[in-house]
């Protein structure tokens, strides 16, 4: 099964980087993890102190702390749309109360709803904004405008602002990371799932004030990331360079990937600055059962929210992970069939 619906980077380590990842011993298995090691290679990575790291089992699991800390028994909270399902089951969840904001769709390419999303966040009500940059399943970043807008409002607000950046490793570079000092209620949330290629390791993390990092980590129980998973995460935190390498291979071949798909009579397929590709073509449904009937598993747009706009802007979209070069061939080649009987 080639598994292209989870926005899995199944093929991004090369087999160097897959045996350091293993190491791990008997001792791992037997005794508890301390963390410490870790939150010192994700501070150094990410250029922040130790005490604004937050390790958690996937940036999901963050996210649901905090929106539980923050939304949770009936806040508001900020959602522009469409943007990472968990969100929405998340904020259900701890009992939110969700605000959609949805984005638009102007020459082919997605915009987000800036103006509508500062006015929110002026407003004052909202407890907490979740932003998805760059956005899953969209492919598209927030731009520098946006970044400074949404900051000079959010300096205003007593709003947490949430940017997860789970794809940043994929995108251009813009992030509210050198926000951080001036805005005290910003989090940025980020994972080794994606960049890194660990979504089976778990290993997610959180970047805040000191106070803010407390107040989270609070909610989770002892010992959240397994022992192999951290020597896994600090034997690639441990050859950035490498898996960054690694990385640009899979950037070049979104971009190849793009460019085939837009040569597909009735394909259209999005700019990406992610590890996925979203495409959108008459019969979504059609398409996602042949290519399962080939072993190729691919994800529809449209369920991937329940708010109206959401679902509209969705309609006739797939979401892809980028293919390895070997597994593109096998994908175009039955998309080619389908589009050009």
């Amino acid at each position: 099964m080639m598994p292209l619906d989870r926005n899995e980077s199944y093929w991004l380590l090369d087999d160097e980087l897959v045996e350091a990842a293993r190491a791990c011993g008997a001792r791992e298995f037997s005794t508890y993890p301390d963390y410490g090691e870790l939150k010192s290679a994700l501070a150094a990575y990410a250029g922040v102190g130790k005490d604004q790291v937050l390790v958690a089992p996937g940036s999901d699991a963050a996210i649901e702390h905090i929106a539980r800390a923050y939304a949770g028994g009936g806040g508001e909270a900020l959602l522009p749309v469409p943007t990472f399902y968990g969100y929405e089951s998340i904020l259900d969840r701890v009992g939110a109360k969700t605000i959609a904001i949805p984005y638009e769709e102007r020459d082919g390419r997605f915009a987000f709803p800036l103006a509508k999303t500062v006015k929110a966040l002026e407003s004052g009500s909202a407890k907490v904004l979740f932003l998805c940059h760059p956005n899953n399943p969209l492919g598209c970043p927030l731009s520098a405008q946006d970044i400074s807008e949404l900051a000079a409002a959010a300096r205003g607000s007593k709003t947490l602002v949430v940017s997860d950046e789970a794809y940043f490793e994929f995108s251009s570079g813009a992030t509210f990371l050198p926000r951080l000092a001036e805005l005290p209620n910003l989090i940025i949330t980020r994972t080794l799932s994606k960049a890194f290629g660990l979504s089976g390791a778990r290993v997610g993390y959180a970047i805040a004030a000191p106070d803010i990092i407390k107040k989270v980590e609070k909610l989770m129980l002892p010992w959240p990331v397994a022992h192999a998973s951290v020597l896994s995460a600090l034997a690639l935190l441990a050859r950035t360079d490498k898996v960054k390498a690694r990385r640009e291979i899979v950037i070049k071949e979104r971009g190849n990937f793009i460019k085939k798909l837009q040569s597909l009579p009735g394909v259209a397929a999005y700019p990406s600055e992610t590890n996925f590709v979203l495409m959108r073509a008459s019969g979504a449904e059609r398409v996602r059962d042949a290519l399962l009937t080939q072993g190729i598993r691919v994800a529809l747009g449209e369920p991937m929210s329940r708010f109206p706009e959401a679902k509209t802007l969705l309609k006739d979209t797939l979401r892809i992970a980028v293919p390895s070069p070997a597994d593109s061939v096998a994908v175009l080649d039955i998309l080619r069939r389908l589009f050009t009987k």
